[in-house]
């Protein structure tokens, strides 16, 4: 059993202000308290451990190894504290203040109809929604919350919560648009049909369709390049030509024959979303609610379609 050592917690925090101000009297200012109680209350906790934690002259005052293996503990701890103190507060106040967030443009529709039914609810907060079609730098990135493509696992500098899971892509057309231009019956056939992508490098596209471990990667000529997959998905229900959409937003369309899918052999699998926020940085109440929101309501959208609910829940 570790030996109990009867402590005093202000002291360490005082010492921790003692060493960031590098000065007895400004830290003596600070808690206007004289410089003399600042001394001997740093004594006090030298005592306490029965080591000497400062080495101090008329004209400099430095940590002893101990007082550095010591410093870094308490400066942790007492950080720690504040900020939970400040949690805790936060937890008891009306949300308030500025929430950052960044989307990708193929979520911007959905995130920001979220974020319209967060205000409503929060009339003292702001948020500062980014829509980016850039990969986000997480860690360069000034931001509270980040929406991105992907299953992200948490990090020592993020928290990562699951929005959408992976699902099938699959090739998708309309009726009329294989009535006016046939059906194709193999991968080969695409170059001879109108496509829509949703990524293009000076004028090409890619699709990687598997066919059981299978994998065929094919490069294409769009006939119509978009940023967003809602874009994609409308474009398709009118019978512009085929796109690899998320098999989960096409399901009603296809049950409804509004859509027909194509080469029924292939399929890509969709990554997912992730909602991310910062690890080490105590959430203000704005934050965290918004978190919350976000994770509730954007489940329940189809991103494809821009963002609004499925039909049944239109009603």
């Amino acid at each position: 059993m570790d030996a109990q050592i009867d402590l005093d917690l202000n002291d360490a925090a005082l010492l921790v202000r003692v060493v960031r101000t590098r000065s007895f009297s400004a830290a003596a200012r600070e808690r206007g308290v004289p410089v003399s109680t600042v001394s001997r209350r740093i004594a006090r906790l030298e005592s306490a451990l029965g080591v000497r934690l400062l080495e101090r002259t008329t004209r400099r005052l430095q940590l002893t190894d101990a007082g550095r293996a010591y410093f870094g503990h308490a400066e942790r701890a007492i950080d720690d504290l504040t900020q939970g103190t400040h949690h805790v507060r936060e937890l008891q106040s009306e949300p308030r203040g500025r929430v950052r967030i960044v989307a990708p443009v193929s979520l911007g529709a959905a995130v920001a109809s979220a974020v319209c039914a967060y205000l409503a609810k929060h009339p003292r907060v702001s948020v500062d929604l980014e829509i980016d079609s850039r990969r986000v730098d997480l860690l360069a990135g000034s931001f509270d919350i980040a929406i991105v493509p992907g299953k992200v696992d948490d990090t020592t500098d993020f928290v990562a919560r699951e929005l959408w899971r992976a699902t099938r892509k699959l090739l998708y057309a309309s009726p009329r648009y294989l009535e006016a231009r046939g059906v194709p019956q193999k991968v080969e056939d695409l170059a001879r049909h109108d496509c829509i992508a949703m990524h293009a490098t000076e004028g090409m596209a890619t699709w990687t369709l598997g066919q059981g471990r299978r994998r065929r990667r094919i490069a294409f000529e769009p006939r119509f390049y978009v940023s967003e997959s809602s874009a994609a998905y409308r474009a398709t229900l009118a019978g512009v030509g085929i796109a690899m959409l998320p098999e989960v937003f096409c399901a009603e369309d296809v049950a409804a024959k509004r859509l027909v899918r194509v080469l029924d052999g292939y399929e890509a699998e969709a990554g997912g979303v992730s909602l991310l926020y910062r690890a080490h940085r105590a959430l203000t109440a704005a934050v965290r609610t918004c978190v919350d929101h976000l994770l509730g309501a954007l489940p329940a959208t189809d991103p494809a379609r821009g963002g609004r609910g499925r039909r049944e829940d239109r009603r």
